[in-house]
């Protein structure tokens, strides 16, 4: 039937078809079911392969519109060395945890082994028809770094082998499979607290391949974060950020407004603080308004009427705030985390807060210009982007924020890193620009396959790399490293680069 009908599907006909196709079959077709059967037909050389089908029958299209496809991966339940006040400890699940969210259901499913949880994830892409030759690893489940190198590195491991398909001796050369591999692993995020961040857990971490930190700093105010116990200070995000972003990493922070001691206005004011000191202005940024859960310190606090949660025109009115004065070089990756209302005994229990507070935005006329809000997706503009160039100081040096854009959308982004002296950490860095993140937007497509009026591998993120080497020598470095994913090290051979230890790094000729 879908054979026969493949001329006639359009996305306002496949409804009509569909119940068509119904009367013969017994039931109404799922798209994933029509995408497996178009699949099969394309490898039996009945049909050719069509993009305008393949859209069609995409199922949740949103998960590859940032150009790569995302596979959370959890650790196993582990020891965390905090005790701050609202966070959950779900028996048999790592600190911070519940068991029925999302990522957290499939990694129990599968006995939090890396491999089985990839696998489970590579079947649902597939099946969903999303692409997966270019692959975003999020490693979560508590602080990171608290996790002894033995289990870090065979977590790592485990993931690279089941991506490459085969088994290799160790790490490295699992990594080394990848830059080739049909799965290739083009980022790698973990979590961790900013006070665990030191020199040797930065190596150990570029050694695993790492690309990303999501740090857990939770408020700027020293009083607020002694009185949720944090266990740190500000002085310990200053520092980790520096030290992260001398390395070359993407960092992203987690916020929770509402947390006790803090008032909605005081928690506008910390978030610009987090945006205009040079010791933070954060690449990425997560915001967890508090939430009360039981069997917590805060649980208790709120029973005994010390503590209570903003109103929900409260926390809408502080999340549109920090909207509002979010820096273009920022991406809000998350507005308020995905807990099932069972958990929550006060505070929010809206998952869909984000497009809540969207379309309240767009009716006040503001258009927020964080990066996720402005990410060109599968839209198709007739107005061409133009190329861009922000600045910004930071702790040790200066940020070079370069894009691809028009008014309303952003297609590629690449951030420079200009630091103010040599890097003590990795030699490779001496005397070198370093180059932390290019990202070209749009829809995730194969690494051979281009289409027209499509955004990926249209030259931009080679164009962006050419502007920041020219803007690296005339800034007097002779050198630039790229921080690159392990599967990006060919892309990056292809301009010139070399492997230098952890970074792919090309001498600058005047």
């Amino acid at each position: 039937m879908l054979y026969r009908d493949s001329t006639k599907i359009t996305p306002l006909s496949l409804e009509k078809l569909k119940r068509s196709w119904a009367k013969d079959i017994g039931h109404l077709p799922k798209h994933s079911e029509l995408l497996s059967v178009y699949q099969k037909l394309i490898e039996q050389k009945k049909l050719s392969p069509t993009p305008l089908l393949e859209n069609i029958f995409r199922t949740r299209r949103g998960r590859t519109l940032s150009g790569v496809s995302p596979m959370a991966v959890m650790t196993k339940p582990y020891s965390c060395p905090g005790n701050c006040i609202y966070c959950p400890q779900e028996e048999g699940m790592p600190k911070s945890y519940l068991s029925d969210e999302p990522a957290a259901q499939r990694a129990k499913m599968n006995d939090f082994d890396p491999s089985k949880q990839i696998k489970s994830r590579l079947q649902q892409l597939k099946r969903t028809g999303h692409p997966t030759t270019k692959v975003e690893l999020i490693v979560i489940g508590g602080s990171f770094s608290s996790y002894p190198k033995k289990y870090k590195t065979s977590f790592f491991k485990d993931m690279f082998d089941t991506l490459n398909g085969q088994p290799s001796k160790n790490l490295k050369q699992a990594q080394e499979k990848n830059e080739t591999a049909d799965n290739r692993v083009v980022a790698i995020s973990i979590e961790t607290r900013p006070d665990l961040i030191t020199p040797k857990e930065i190596i150990l971490m570029r050694s695993l391949g790492v690309t990303k930190i999501q740090l857990g700093v939770q408020a700027f105010d020293d009083k607020i974060l002694k009185q949720a116990n944090r266990g740190h200070g500000l002085k310990e995000v200053a520092q980790a950020t520096r030290l992260l972003r001398d390395a070359g990493f993407k960092i992203c922070y987690h916020l929770m407004p509402n947390l006790p001691g803090s008032t909605p206005q005081h928690d506008i004011d910390m978030a610009k603080i987090m945006y205009q000191d040079k010791r933070f202005k954060p690449d990425y940024l997560k915001i967890y308004p508090t939430q009360v859960i039981p069997g917590t310190v805060l649980h208790r606090l709120w029973e005994k009427g010390k503590y209570q949660t903003y109103s929900e025109k409260d926390i809408k009115f502080v999340l549109k705030e920090i909207k509002k004065i979010t820096p273009p070089w920022t991406r809000i990756d998350r507005l308020v985390r995905d807990i099932s209302k069972q958990w929550v005994s006060s505070g929010t229990e809206k998952s869909n807060l984000r497009q809540v507070i969207q379309k309240e935005l767009q009716a006040e006329g503001f258009f927020c210009q964080c990066i996720r809000c402005r990410e060109v997706k599968n839209l198709i503009e007739k107005e061409l982007p133009s190329f861009k160039r922000r600045s910004y100081p930071t702790l040790g040096g200066k940020e070079i924020f370069l894009t691809w854009e028009t008014d309303k959308y952003l297609y590629s982004i690449l951030r420079l890193r200009l630091p103010e002296k040599d890097n003590p950490l990795f030699p490779e860095l001496k005397d070198c620009a370093i180059v932390r993140e290019v990202h070209t937007y749009g829809k995730s497509l194969a690494l051979s396959q281009r289409q027209e009026g499509k955004t990926q591998h249209q030259g931009m993120g080679r164009q962006l790399m050419s502007k920041a080497e020219e803007i690296a020598l005339k800034e007097g470095y002779p050198h630039l490293a790229v921080i690159s994913a392990i599967g990006t090290r060919d892309y990056y051979r292809q301009l010139g680069y070399r492997l230098e230890g952890e970074y792919m790094v090309k001498l600058l000729q005047s």
